[in-house]
């Protein structure tokens, strides 16, 4: 206990201004320390103000709020592609149905990844290639080829994709028969533009993507667009692979879902930005505040 009094009394002597003499100058003293405290504890309210209400602590305020409400929009979209997957997940399992002759827009929207069968023969001269496009690292293309329905009606049939060194068709004589067929296919929307890719030139047979209402317009087909389904026989796929058989898509096409790792992403960005500017604009503690902790703590601990 008498520990405890001598250091606080010391600690506070130490921080009493002396005049010339030596000795303290008692309560007058204390009181000119005190009122120094309260002006020093103004400037740096003062200053920690000027900081917080500042343009550079919005532009930091805005950091967190833009990648909290980028996370709860990820958020929403991955809800909404869960369901989407769900709803295909149940088109693809369904037994196949027969294409109609005549195909509207608002049908194919509804019946994306639904499998149909069509009855038709290929017409190779009109042969489209999209690339290069690569499978497995190895560069090819994509065939895209118009089936001459029963009533003369054409469809664009993605085939699949073959080996680079396979584009000439006479490199290929098994891809190219003229027998009807009978095709199992998914029915697909006709796929986005990317402005990354250059524009394909019909006159010169160069086609960089698959432009829907393009291909149909030059094959004089509907829009309408069918992926093969290959079959599932591995030796099967090696056989058509070496031939030149374009090879189809899967039986189960998996569809990209990336939004909870961009939910992670960005709702931790939020949380780690929020804590950096809590931390970087808090107030700092008085010089009175601080003189009270240290009392506190040397009177707890001696």
């Amino acid at each position: 206990m008498f520990r405890s009094f001598s250091f606080a009394r010391s600690f506070n002597s130490a921080f009493v201004r002396t005049p010339q003499g030596g000795r303290p100058g008692g309560r007058l003293a204390s009181r000119t320390y005190a009122q120094k405290l309260h002006a020093d504890d103004s400037i740096i309210d003062a200053e920690w103000k000027g900081r917080l209400y500042s343009w550079k602590t919005i532009g930091m305020c805005t950091i967190p709020l833009i990648a909290l409400g980028l996370g709860t929009w990820q958020a929403q979209r991955l809800k909404w592609k869960l369901a989407l997957l769900d709803e295909v997940n149940d088109r693809m399992h369904r037994r196949p149905v027969a294409l109609p002759l005549k195909v509207t827009t608002d049908e194919i929207n509804r019946n994306e990844y639904r499998k149909v069968i069509v009855y038709g023969e290929f017409d190779h001269k009109n042969e489209m290639l999209i690339g290069p496009r690569s499978y497995e690292t190895e560069p090819g293309f994509i065939v895209i080829t118009p089936l001459v329905r029963e009533d003369g009606s054409r469809v664009l049939i993605n085939r699949g994709w073959i080996k680079r060194e396979l584009k000439d068709p006479k490199s290929r004589p098994e891809s190219q028969s003229s027998d009807p067929v009978t095709v199992v296919a998914y029915v697909r929307k006709a796929p986005g533009k990317n402005s990354f890719i250059p524009d394909s030139e019909p006159e010169k047979d160069i086609w960089y993507s698959l432009d829907l209402k393009l291909m149909a317009k030059h094959t004089g087909s509907q829009e309408v667009l069918l992926e093969v389904i290959q079959p599932e026989s591995m030796g099967t796929i090696m056989y058509n692979l070496k031939n030149g058989i374009p090879l189809g898509v899967p039986q189960q096409i998996d569809i990209r879902n990336n939004h909870l790792q961009y939910l992670i992403t960005w709702y931790s960005l939020a949380a780690i930005t929020g804590g950096m500017l809590f931390f970087t604009l808090r107030k700092p503690q008085s010089a009175i505040s601080t003189i009270k902790r240290l009392r506190k703590r040397g009177g707890s601990i001696l």
